[in-house]
């Protein structure tokens, strides 16, 4: 969401006699500058709340005795006049029956004004009673025409004060903050002052140590991680019905087709045996269509207080959103929904609770995310995930071929500096019938530790001899293995 459309839109809030307002944001000073132009926009004063402070018309001094909860409500009861209410941090106050209450009573009584209170907030917590009176607002992260602003702001006042040697070109700008996307902008001053700080000049290379120090931070926060891909669809065996589906659409983001009447490409869910290609692919994808890559790591989403873990995925997705365009990539989307599959609630309804989060988004998204989500286990997955509409296609990953067999051996042959044209690779991928591309990768790794440790070149041999000693997960698993490639033949598209 754009600034402009964040403004917009709570002052239609505000004009639809919206009582309370909850904004979702961990940015206040983003959200007092944006509801001071709503006001100017209506017409009416805007008045901040702090614990601390009190209550004060923005700008002015706080009127006496509003610090107590209790009493700020009193206060804003007793004013007749139309008005915007910011208090901040009030959520901590809203398990309260006396504030709930005293809530519920100015809801009724703002429905005869342009009144409105706004709550701001980096947690959602809305008691029953007051649901039905609650707007929710998410002001997301700042878009790009904010970050530009604020990064030449930012430039002009720090290379004034530290003597800071300019050297990036203007038309440069507008990558540095490119790179700044995902963060707020209270991150982004900390980020830029310490990339500038640290050697005391603005140059290209600013913007890469920026980019270094945006992906740390995204990736302590524990969910998203951001990932440079290093190769293509050409270093993925095998594949030819994904990768021409990929391949059609390479350009499907960019204005051309927009002209054109095409909409982006949501994504895809690449299913079947492990080892077989599926991670591969989905950073292949990045890589193909020269976008960022985001991995989603569950591991980092689930927290033990309650409502951490859905503020957790909101944030994910808010980041992912203004980095677009991006590839945001689920690995083993069956293990972040956990319990959803069964309906179960055996989490306390907290695997349900973030999978309608992320339909949600996934039906509502309009920025360019294309989600590549892998699985291992269909059966795990919600059956609502699997409808028409959500994914642009579900494919299907099976065994390779013998063709597809000969080209992943050259590929893995040619990555360690071998020579695939002196190795007889029919007869290599004859023996490896009913192996994976991760199995076949091991037999090549494990067949040239031994030449090494023999201080012998590879040879097909060595290989052969790993291939035989080697029991793959066709035979390991066969009997999931039959179950998942019967699920897929009427319902998937075979990528291979």
């Amino acid at each position: 969401m754009t600034s402009q459309d964040a403004r917009r839109e709570l002052g239609v809030l505000v004009n639809s006699k919206y009582p309370v307002i909850y904004i979702e944001t961990w940015e206040e000073g983003r959200t007092t500058d944006t509801l001071a132009l709503v006001a100017e926009d209506l017409g009416i004063p805007l008045y901040v709340w702090t614990v601390t402070e009190g209550l004060a018309r923005a700008g002015g001094a706080p009127i006496y005795n509003t610090q107590e909860p209790a009493q700020v409500l009193a206060q804003i009861s007793h004013m007749e006049s139309d008005g915007l209410f910011l208090l901040k941090d009030f959520h901590k106050y809203l398990d309260q029956a006396v504030i709930v209450r005293k809530l519920r009573d100015l809801a009724q009584q703002f429905r005869r004004a342009r009144r409105a209170i706004v709550i701001s907030s980096p947690e959602i917590k809305i008691p029953i009673e007051l649901e039905k009176d609650v707007a929710l607002f998410s002001l997301g992260l700042p878009d790009e025409s904010e970050l530009n602003q604020l990064v030449v702001s930012e430039i002009r006042d720090l290379t004034a004060k530290f003597r800071i040697k300019q050297e990036l070109t203007p038309d440069l700008i507008p990558e540095l903050a490119r790179a700044l996307r995902g963060l707020t902008l209270e991150e982004v001053r900390r980020v830029l002052t310490q990339a500038l700080l640290e050697g005391y000049r603005l140059d290209a290379g600013t913007i890469e140590r920026i980019r270094s120090d945006r992906t740390k931070l995204i990736k302590d926060q524990g969910v998203l991680e951001f990932l440079k891909v290093e190769v293509g669809l050409a270093s993925v065996g095998g594949l030819a019905r994904l990768k021409a589906w990929l391949e059609k659409r390479r350009g499907a983001f960019s204005l051309e087709a927009a002209r054109y009447g095409l909409d982006p490409p949501k994504g895809i869910l690449i299913m079947g045996v492990q080892g077989c290609g599926k991670s591969l692919s989905a950073k292949a994808v990045a890589r193909e269509w020269n976008m960022q890559l985001l991995k989603f790591d569950s591991s980092g989403l689930f927290e033990k207080f309650v409502g951490e873990s859905e503020k957790n995925l909101r944030k994910s997705l808010q980041v992912a959103e203004a980095v677009a365009p991006c590839v945001l990539w689920i690995d083993e989307i069956e293990k972040v929904f956990p319990h959803a599959a069964l309906g179960s609630e055996s989490d306390a309804g907290l695997s349900l609770r973030l999978f309608g989060t992320f339909l949600t988004w996934m039906q509502e998204r309009k920025s360019p995310v294309f989600l590549v989500a892998t699985s291992n286990d269909i059966s795990a997955l919600p059956p609502e995930l699997l409808r028409k509409g959500r994914f642009d296609e579900i494919f299907f990953v099976d065994l390779p071929s013998l063709e597809e067999r000969k080209s992943i051996f050259s590929i893995h042959l040619g990555r360690r500096k071998q020579d695939a044209a002196k190795f007889d690779l029919e007869k290599l991928a004859t023996a490896a019938a009913g192996f994976g591309g991760a199995e076949i990768e091991q037999a090549v790794t494990s067949a040239l530790y031994c030449a090494f440790a023999q201080k012998a070149p590879l040879t097909a041999e060595m290989v052969l001899k790993e291939i035989q000693s080697t029991y793959p997960l066709s035979v390991t698993l066969k009997e999931k293995i039959d179950t998942l490639r019967e699920w897929a033949r009427l319902r998937a598209v075979p990528a291979n």
